[in-house]
């Protein structure tokens, strides 16, 4: 049986879940909101004897050592604004959050895809450039900074030709509101007015002129590479992820053939963070170089699935043991 952790909400995992009906394969869906409200935890340990139980409202008990694969999307802090008082409320959040996360350290670290620890060690930016360089792929002169002097240089550098975006991601929530902080163009009025802005830490990295965005879908040897073509539509040539906020922009997605080795220095970074599933965003130019961006240790999939047809699930279905 498979144990899928994620949230109510989360439609990649609903599509996961489709197939693994279709399939007739065994879960357990566990929404992290609903700890404490439909599922409870019994860890216990007697010397080297550890068991957990995961117990749900309704009678049904699941023992953690009769699952054979984890597949982890998007979990989200237990909501117990209804359980506590107020007064109680970041307490009890907080320990019932490390409760979860106890039971996710004592399962068999090579059942997950991916196991958290993995994903938290993955996820800076700065490290994955680097890493990648060492590995050999092209990256975008960068730079990360709040000195305006620093940010000017940067910017008469490379004539200003640069782009700027957010160090960890670019969506922020604000009284009850995501706000997406998209990767753009940094222009002369920015530079000029650069000391009046508040001082968030940014990456500024040198524009890359692109034939396409690519997307790879990675999981363990398997390379499923995507061409996005950003550069059909003015609003998606800096950043293609605003078509997810623009209703009328056709975004034209292809399959798409990389070099066989950069698909092996794909599945090196991959590896290096211990990672069986990443999603790695990379550039291609006009003349057909190729630029590492980023890699998600935890990103999105199913709507490459949809668009270009490639067994995304069933290739993690067979990572997850079946």
């Amino acid at each position: 049986m498979l144990l899928i952790i994620t949230n109510k909400s989360d439609i990649t995992t609903d599509y996961l879940i489709l197939k693994l009906q279709e399939r007739n394969i065994p879960f357990l869906r566990l929404n992290t909101e609903d700890y404490l409200k439909k599922y409870q935890i019994n860890i216990s340990i007697e010397n080297t004897n550890i068991r957990s139980l995961i117990e749900f409202e309704k009678g049904s008990v699941f023992d953690i050592k009769k699952f054979t694969g984890v597949y982890f999307h998007q979990p989200i802090k237990p909501d117990l604004k209804y359980e506590v008082v107020e007064s109680g409320l970041k307490f009890a959040e907080r320990e019932s959050l490390e409760t979860l996360r106890s039971l996710w350290r004592i399962i068999d670290k090579e059942l997950w895809v991916n196991h958290p620890k993995c994903l938290w060690a993955a996820n800076n930016k700065i490290e994955q450039l680097k890493v990648a360089s060492n590995l050999g792929f092209d990256i975008p002169p960068t730079l990360v900074s709040t000195i305006p002097e620093q940010i000017t240089n940067f910017y008469n550098n490379y004539n200003g030709e640069i782009i700027g975006k957010a160090v960890k991601h670019g969506f922020f929530k604000y009284e009850n509101k995501v706000n997406i902080a998209n990767t753009q163009k940094i222009e002369n009025n920015f530079i000029k007015e650069i000391s009046n802005y508040a001082k968030v830490p940014m990456i500024f990295q040198k524009l890359i002129k692109k034939k396409y965005d690519i997307r790879v879908t990675l999981i363990k040897n398997e390379v499923f590479s995507t061409a996005i073509h950003s550069q059909d539509h003015e609003e998606t040539k800096t950043d293609w992820r605003v078509w997810d906020i623009i209703d009328d922009i056709d975004l034209k997605h292809s399959t798409y053939q990389l070099p066989s080795a950069l698909s092996q220095k794909c599945i090196d970074l991959t590896k290096y963070f211990n990672l069986k599933y990443s999603a790695i965003d990379l550039v291609q130019t006009p003349d057909n170089q190729y630029y590492f961006l980023e890699l998600n240790p935890n990103g999105q999939w199913a709507w490459i699935e949809k668009m270009v047809g490639y067994p995304i699930r069933n290739s993690l279905i067979k990572c997850l043991g079946y």
